[in-house]
């Protein structure tokens, strides 16, 4: 091979794997904050910001598959309205239940924080929309149900890229790179976890703590730095919680 031919081969095989994987960064890996209206006070922050520590990143799903699930197995939810049928908390006007957080890490992805445990909701009539509130006692049976819900899905044949994509573009159009990174990444990887019964929505630090909250000085922290920003029967009901953690 002549020499310059070598020179070539030298100057753009590096610059190949640059761009690759700077372009594997950008869609898979690169971090991008929330946004304000999720952050921007302490009780949405709590109801619907990351957990933090990772969160997204060990545990967090497709938002796409998120949300199509419950749409394609419905037969494996408790009753209608999907998520909400597993006895999460969802506030009206908002784009999901309390306690999923949503967060671009490459791609939109959604994980779980403490509220997916501690959020709770009041009914106010069969016509008017309940009362959500940021904080209380801790229960873990609708996360059970929910990664009940996941295997099921997992363990089903329906659960491939055809059927997935199909039903994601009646919610949106995917751009080509995206279609294709859910169809030869994401989709068969996230079945694969959910058959492995690895991590997924709630990630291993999260997982700890909701099995003994009373001792995670972080979660304190947290509650205390949340109830500045309540009022009234809210802030009424963290302070009793609170007062019961003591």
């Amino acid at each position: 091979m002549k020499i310059g031919t070598w020179k070539i081969i030298l100057v753009v095989v590096p610059a190949l794997i640059v761009i690759v994987g700077t372009a594997s960064w950008y869609k898979l890996f690169r971090p991008v904050p929330q946004p304000a209206s999720i952050t921007g006070t302490p009780r949405d922050a709590f109801l619907y910001g990351s957990a933090g520590a990772g969160a997204e990143e060990s545990a967090g799903i497709p938002y796409w598959i998120w949300l199509v699930l419950p749409r394609i197995f419905p037969e494996y939810l408790p009753g209608t309205g999907g998520y909400a049928s597993l006895g999460f908390s969802w506030e009206e006007t908002r784009e999901m239940p309390a306690g999923f957080s949503k967060k671009t890490v490459g791609y939109v992805r959604v994980a779980g924080n403490c509220a997916l445990c501690h959020a709770y909701s009041i009914s106010n009539g069969p016509d008017a929309a309940p009362t959500v509130f940021a904080a209380g006692p801790g229960h873990t049976r609708e996360v059970q149900a929910l990664l009940t819900f996941y295997k099921q899905c997992a363990q089903d044949p329906r659960f491939n890229a055809d059927n997935i994509l199909d039903e994601v573009s009646m919610a949106t159009k995917l751009s080509p790179v995206d279609a294709a990174i859910y169809r030869y990444i994401l989709v068969p990887q996230t079945r694969q976890r959910l058959l492995r019964g690895d991590p997924v929505i709630v990630d291993p630090a999260l997982w700890r703590h909701s099995q003994n909250s009373q001792f995670d000085p972080v979660f304190r922290e947290r509650m205390q730095s949340l109830e500045t920003g309540l009022q009234g029967p809210e802030k009424d009901a963290l302070e009793k919680y609170l007062k019961a953690l003591q």
